[in-house]
């Protein structure tokens, strides 16, 4: 059985991760970062997942992606429910998920060319 490796075009592919750093690409970061298929928004002004508020979420919806992976650190952390009612309600997917995981899971759907949205807190 022959297999083919697949070829994701996109500049930010997560290349590594490990706790407090990332590498897209070639580069390195050290800082929540917001990342898309075509685009990296660095730095993410977000602090921690406490800190997130109505105006954080109304930033990642104006990104209009199809789904929204919300790195939440080293642990999975759950900010309040009420804050993600306007995602729900313009149709936009969510998941809250570690940050290791959010990285695994930003790569898979790239790969299957959907507009993903990962919010990495490091």
């Amino acid at each position: 059985m022959k297999f083919a490796q697949d070829q994701i075009d996109s500049r930010y592919l997560i290349e590594a991760y490990e706790e407090g750093k990332i590498r897209v690409g070639n580069t390195e970061f050290r800082h929540n970062l917001l990342l898309m298929p075509d685009r990296l928004l660095d730095p993410w002004e977000l602090e921690s997942l406490e800190d997130l508020s109505a105006e954080n979420i109304a930033l990642l919806a104006s990104h209009q992606p199809d789904v929204i992976l919300l790195g939440s650190g080293t642990n999975q952390l759950f900010p309040h429910p009420s804050l993600f009612i306007p995602l729900m309600q313009a149709g936009i997917g969510y998941e809250i998920m570690p940050t290791h995981a959010a990285c695994r899971t930003y790569n898979i759907l790239l790969a299957e060319d959907r507009r993903v949205l990962a919010a990495l807190i490091l």
